[in-house]
């Protein structure tokens, strides 16, 4: 396709939780202006790692972070770091400067990854704009851009501002002009669990497949790797357990079993940090006994790069996660964080690989552990099967948003 009237794309990734949504919605971008250089990229985000996206050569306007505590009851919302504000205040400002953003900017395209109305429904504003402006000379492309994961679709009410007149009642869904899900349909239909099997809806829905940031031709070779992170020629066991559920419990019991069998011995043992997990945590792990024989790293953004040159990986069963290791082929051992939703879970229930062992917390804890972990290592491992392509999934979206762009300027 040879058009070229998309030239601005404003990007919002509420990033929450942990950090994956920013390294989506940045495979994403990159998948797009791989075709189109020429498109100015502005990402909205709470993220605590803008740098990936500077890195890229793509601005970033940085919201107060937000934090979710999924390991409360009903996962209750706080200020990262702006201790000293009400929550109300927090997302007030951060409304704000998204305004200010977006008129500023003058998008093209409207990209959502995520909830579709923001993560405290900041995105409202935004998405009365696109219901005022829908088929009009100033209209913008409203994209949403999720894993699979998503709430219901809000309804809002709004009144006419003549009380004779009845209320408007606005389907958030029916506003957006494309539902992309990274990832496939068997695993997850949206529309179905979701949406309520809207016939409407299902025609703005297009499953783009799984999606990682780097494409298995631009991994690095193991001599590169090595000598970025002043690793010794060694066979590489990878943890990381991110910062939720019983991670220093889990972490305290691979300790033991790395002892009981001697991994030590023939393996480069790395435990990455997790930059939330909880201090106190950090330092009882630093202070085992047996921490000494193992090599402790902060988060480190390129983690696949270390994930494909290992030859245990152990880990939770995330998104990324999870399609790293699929690309990779590295054997591994996930374990599922206990989500509300079942994500996790849902996800490993729908790998087949042989190379892939899943257990929940309780069974690493179990004295069954050191068994697995042995029988895993002395499996031979296996080409990776699974290529995953960010930049046929920026081709596709790109051609989308060039035919609604042509058609829109056609109807004017």
């Amino acid at each position: 396709m040879s058009y070229n009237n998309v030239k601005r794309v404003l990007v919002y990734t509420h990033n929450s939780i942990g950090l994956g949504h920013a390294f989506r919605t940045l495979a994403v971008i990159t998948g797009m202006r791989y075709w189109r250089p020429d498109i100015d990229f502005l990402v909205i985000s709470g993220t605590s790692i803008p740098h990936i996206f500077f890195k890229e050569g793509i601005e970033v306007i940085k919201l107060p972070s937000i934090k979710l505590d999924i390991d409360a009851k009903d996962n209750p919302m706080s200020s990262r770091y702006l201790c000293g504000f009400d929550l109300e205040a927090i997302f007030d400002f951060r409304q704000r400067i998204i305004l200010a953003a977006f008129d500023f900017f003058q998008p093209d395209v409207l990209m959502v990854e995520h909830n579709m109305t923001g993560q405290m429904s900041e995105l409202i504003p935004l998405l009365m704009k696109k219901w005022m402006r829908r088929g009009g000379p100033v209209d913008f492309s409203l994209v949403h851009i999720c894993r699979g994961i998503m709430k219901w679709v809000p309804l809002l009410k709004i009144p006419y501002q003549n009380p004779r007149h009845r209320s408007e009642s606005i389907n958030i869904g029916e506003l957006y002009d494309f539902m992309y899900v990274l990832e496939d349909r068997k695993v997850i239909d949206i529309n179905r669990e979701f949406l309520g099997n809207d016939p409407e809806l299902e025609k703005k829905i297009r499953y783009l497949g799984k999606i990682t940031n780097k494409a298995w031709e631009e991994l690095p070779p193991r001599e590169e790797v090595v000598k970025r992170y002043g690793l010794p020629d060694k066979k590489i066991i990878l943890v990381s357990l991110g910062r939720n559920q019983r991670v220093l419990d889990l972490s305290v019991r691979l300790l033991e079993v790395f002892e009981t069998l001697g991994v030590n011995l023939n393996y480069e043992v790395i435990m990455i940090l997790d930059p939330y997990l909880d201090s106190g945590a950090v330092e009882s792990l630093r202070d085992h006994p047996l921490a000494s024989k193992i090599r402790f790293m902060p988060f480190i953004p390129d983690l696949v790069d270390l994930m494909s040159h290992s030859e245990l990986v152990i880990s939770r069963a995330g998104y990324n996660t999870t399609n790293e290791i699929l690309l990779t082929g590295v054997k591994a051992i996930v374990i599922p964080e206990s989500h509300g939703g079942g994500e996790q879970e849902l996800r490993i229930r729908n790998i087949t690989e042989q190379n892939i062992v899943a257990m929940n917390e309780d069974e690493v804890l179990g004295p069954d552990m050191d068994r697995k972990l042995l029988e895993l290592l002395e499996t031979e491992k296996k080409a990776a099967s699974c290529k995953f392509d960010k930049y046929a999934i920026g081709k596709a979206i790109l051609d989308d948003l060039e035919d609604w762009k042509k058609n829109s300027r056609s109807c004017r």
